[in-house]
């Protein structure tokens, strides 16, 4: 009875501090998380597959200070990244403290569950998608089929066939690596080992390489066998493939991985008597914390960079829109010029935007122009086509690569934009692409500097 009566404290102050979190995650996160992606329902079946704990040990600090450190960062580079980890951190300590130390998978499972992940995986996997289609298009023709290869699409027989973010983004990399955690939980509760960080990064890599594998062999069955999108099989060839050369291996791997590598779970002593009052004023103030970054994150204006008047561009009509984007437009061109903040935001990416608005990309490359390299494509959205070029720039440099623009505005402090240039005919796109890209006619220079 006494047992009791002490442990109803500790249950109430847990459940005040989850409320807590909720509410954060109500106000700051819930335009943020992607709650019903593959991604994230998976990662919440995976979560009680993998989590281990010890409940022995429940005076663990590992978690409070993480939470600390993300919202010092958040507060410095107030982003919803770093505020997804500072609640991520924060619900991790509480685990902590109320079922005892719990296993790093866990924590791994709520990492690949942020939109992050889904945002790297779709824009900075550009370059492979391209290698992969070049690497398909190679076999391809080797075996006798006459495929032709431009950018990331695949040419044969009439039918175009793309290496697009569905291919190599969400819906398979980070299935393939939840799924390869999953795996790896089981084995580790039943041979009662564990792996510890590096050994489960370097799993993380094999996972990544077994995936595009798959999306390897899956481009070449569709191309082989003329499977196009429209046709029920095109999802099914991807399943097929995601678990012969994913799954299937990991089964056989990580067996023996956890066999050969692990280390048995050795038996601790009971940690000392836990002073409740203590630990739940220690993740009040935690919480509070988070409560002021969420708080500073969703400040009006605080991403806001772009000037309150705008110059005029001769020949153009120029309109601020909202999270920092310029609308540029005459009768021949349609020029998007979206300020980034800074090196660790994401970017107004166009073939996200676009696609919001019922686009679809077809031959996407990256191609030359007047000495640039940048990415150029079509889009199409019914009957209606036009031509979209995209490039990095920040008033004196243009770049068409994710890590050249954002590792040079991390060492020379300087502001870029993506600037997308849309028109109805290539001739035109080349044209004021080549324009653009003059010193003297710079946007970037001429509205932000």
């Amino acid at each position: 009875m006494d047992q009791s009566k002490r442990m109803i404290p500790a249950i109430l102050g847990a459940g005040l501090i989850a409320g807590i979190y909720v509410l954060i995650v109500q106000y700051a996160l819930k335009d943020y998380i992607a709650w019903r992606s593959p991604g994230f329902l998976l990662g919440l079946v995976a979560i009680p597959i993998v989590l281990n704990r010890d409940p022995l040990q429940k005076k663990s600090l590992r978690f409070y200070y993480a939470a600390l450190l993300c919202c010092i960062l958040a507060w410095i580079l107030p982003v919803k990244t770093l505020l997804y980890a500072s609640v991520v951190m924060g619900i991790c300590f509480l685990i902590d403290n109320v079922l005892g130390k719990i296993n790093l998978l866990p924590v791994l499972a709520m990492v690949l569950m942020a939109p992050i992940c889904d945002y790297i995986t779709n824009i900075f996997t550009f370059p492979i998608r391209l290698q992969l289609t070049a690497w398909a298009g190679t076999l391809l023709q080797i075996s006798g089929v006459a495929a032709n290869v431009e950018g990331n699409t695949i040419f044969f027989e009439g039918n175009e066939f793309s290496v697009d973010a569905a291919c190599m983004g969400l819906n398979m990399m980070i299935t393939s690596m939840l799924c390869g955690i999953m795996i790896l939980g089981f084995y580790q509760k039943k041979m009662n080992v564990r792996l510890n960080f590096f050994k489960v990064t370097v799993l993380m890599g094999i996972i990544a390489l077994l995936n595009i594998i798959a999306n390897l062999f899956r481009m070449i069955l569709l191309v082989m066998f003329v499977i196009l999108p429209e046709d029920a099989m095109h999802g099914y060839t991807g399943i097929m493939c995601l678990a012969v050369y994913v799954i299937l291996p990991l089964i056989w791997l990580i067996p023996w991985l956890v066999k050969h590598w692990g280390k048995i779970k050795t038996e601790t002593a009971p940690a000392e008597p836990v002073n409740s009052l203590q630990v739940i004023m220690a993740h009040v103030c935690l919480a509070a914390c988070v409560g002021m970054v969420a708080w500073k994150t969703m400040l009006p204006g605080i991403q806001q960079v772009n000037p309150a008047v705008l110059p005029a561009v001769e020949g153009f009509k120029v309109t601020s829109m909202d999270n920092n984007v310029i609308k540029v437009e005459n009768d021949t061109a349609l020029i998007y010029v979206k300020t980034i903040p800074g090196f660790y935001y994401s970017d107004h990416h166009p073939t996200i935007c676009w696609r919001g608005s019922g686009f679809e990309f077809k031959h996407i490359k990256e191609e030359k122009i007047a000495g640039k390299t940048i990415s150029t494509s079509i889009l199409q959205k019914g009957t209606e086509r036009l031509y979209t070029a995209w490039w990095y720039d920040n008033g004196t440099k243009q770049t068409g690569s994710q890590l050249d623009w954002r590792w040079d505005a991390l060492i020379h402090r300087t502001r870029y934009a993506i600037v997308n240039v849309s028109t109805e005919n290539r001739e035109t796109l080349e044209k004021e692409v080549a324009r653009l890209l003059q010193p003297e006619q710079n946007i970037v220079t001429a509205l932000l500097h």
